[in-house]
């Protein structure tokens, strides 16, 4: 189900989307007079569902070869030392879908900014040593910080591959040890032809610029080739079938679990919002209120955090608020648990599959959709607190074509029912087909007891509530029935 707003609506929610008449560069416009600060993002369809088979990392390797490298007239170091009395960086980053750069900067330096803006997204160096450093940093992240430095990031990630297997989303947007020693300097200078053009373009300019600023930038945008390829076709993901779980073999000290499944709604959708009201019930990033968190932690201790979600979460580890710059046609529902104290990990996943299905089963009563729903109105007016995620998030419901999203989250959620999350949940949210990803240090004792499902009870230091104790003797047994399990190495991961 599609937006179904009066055409009046939509075109005045998009008063600030100006495409340019000379360049036709869309621009995204949100002044704000009184504002000494700019910010200014440029985003392209150059996400990592554009690497050629075989060189997975070439959306990333080029995005770091504009945005963490040299020009055609200054050396990396030098432009560092252009921007460095500007107080400003350029960062740039690629998720799945579209790669970003964005800065911002105090408005006395704007032209000094947009000098260097211009020129690095334009002008690339593409010299043979920014090359090999960024090749060797997207390696990092990949054999480093993910299979060795951070069990959250590691699961988050191997959640994505194995619902997105087979399809373009299915490896990490830095690419793969094999793909980026494959990608040659004439890749990435092919790359940045082929997908850095005015047709898959989008300007964001916000703050208390000057009057004619925006037509200025545009034109100097304008240089970038026309383009006109579009944006890929997207495959439908396979659905799971039954419940599929992969352990991965790592040597730490606790149990990470995510379980997840497709679902065919994205933030352009209808049914998003009542799903939002559900999801959020369930378990808000980094809140207490969420049955998961209440019932797995407060009550029973299992450990730090449980929470679920209705669409990709980037950078969970640093951020409290959904983040601009990832925007993605598809998307996935997934529950996400950790970190489990290796023996109550049984438990703990018996204890998630009952709360999502005590959802599906009850729903929620008028007096819990009600207060869920002002919740969250009122906590996503926290999500662009800053100039630059305001803008982001802007660009990203551009991107969507829909009307801006924080916005529409209040209008959509004030006009809802309890009876329209029932339905939204009937529809869309379901625990018998997932991919499950556990990450521990004794996958085949954890194989073995998923498989004879014997009972997992708890023991806790103080006797629990009588509602507590008749709970757990549910849980303890409830039936997890995989319908396969794997085991791989971590280190196998990210090979290819």
């Amino acid at each position: 189900m599609k937006h179904t707003l009066p055409i009046v609506a939509v075109l005045l929610a998009f008063a600030c989307s100006t495409p340019s008449t000379e360049t036709d560069l869309q621009t995204i416009l949100l002044p704000s007079p009184q504002s000494p600060l700019i910010a200014l993002r440029v985003t392209f369809d150059a996400g990592s569902i554009y690497d050629p088979p075989g060189r997975e990392g070439l959306a990333a390797l080029t995005a770091r070869m504009i945005s963490d490298a040299g020009t055609a007239k200054r050396t990396y170091i030098e432009l560092g030392e252009a921007l460095y009395p500007l107080a400003v960086a350029i960062r740039g980053w690629t998720d799945r879908e579209i790669s970003v750069f964005s800065a911002q900067v105090h408005r006395e330096r704007l032209d000094e900014l947009t000098d260097v803006f211009v020129e690095v997204l334009l002008e690339p160096g593409f010299r043979e040593e920014d090359f090999e450093r960024n090749r060797e940093q997207l390696l990092g992240t990949l054999t480093s910080t993910l299979r060795s430095g951070n069990d959250e990031l590691l699961g988050l990630e191997m959640i994505q591959q194995t619902v997105f297997a087979g399809h373009p989303y299915g490896h990490a947007s830095q690419g793969t040890v094999e793909g980026l020693a494959a990608v040659t300097l004439d890749d990435v200078k092919t790359f940045y032809r082929d997908h850095y053009v005015r047709s898959s373009a989008m300007l964001g300019i916000a703050g208390g610029y000057a009057e004619g600023y925006d037509r200025r930038l545009q034109e100097a945008l304008g240089a970038l080739p026309e383009g006109g390829a579009g944006r890929l076709e997207l495959p439908s993901p396979t659905k799971p079938s039954g419940r599929r779980f992969t352990l991965i073999r790592k040597a730490t000290r606790a149990v990470g679990l995510h379980f997840a499944f497709p679902i065919a709604i994205n933030r352009s959708d209808d049914d998003y919002y009542p799903l939002m009201v559900a999801n959020s019930f369930l378990g808000e990033h980094r809140t207490l209120h969420g049955r998961l968190m209440q019932q797995l932690r407060e009550i029973r201790g299992l450990n730090y955090g449980d929470y679920s979600y209705i669409e990709h979460w980037p950078r969970p580890t640093t951020t409290s608020n959904p983040l601009a710059g990832f925007p993605r046609r598809q998307q996935y529902f997934s529950v996400w648990i950790r970190p489990v104290v290796p023996g109550t990990e049984h438990f703990a996943l018996r204890n998630a599959l009952y709360e999502v299905d005590r959802l599906l089963e009850r729903g929620l009563s008028e007096e819990e959709f009600s207060t869920t729903r002002d919740f969250l109105i009122n906590y996503s007016k926290l999500w662009a607190r800053d100039l630059g995620s305001r803008l982001g998030h802007r660009m990203d419901s551009a991107w969507y074509g829909m009307p801006p999203y924080l916005e529409e989250i209040e209008e959509r959620l004030a006009g809802l029912s309890r009876q329209d999350v029932l339905d939204a949940i009937a529809r869309h949210l379901q625990i018998d087909d997932f991919e499950a990803v556990i990450i521990t240090s004794e996958p085949e004792a954890l194989q073995q007891r998923l498989e004879e499902e014997a009972p997992s009870p708890m023991s806790y230091p103080v006797p629990q509530p009588d509602e507590v104790e008749a709970d757990d003797r549910e849980i303890e047994v409830l039936k997890v029935a995989p319908a396969s399990i794997c085991i791989v190495e971590v280190e196998d991961l990210f090979q290819r």
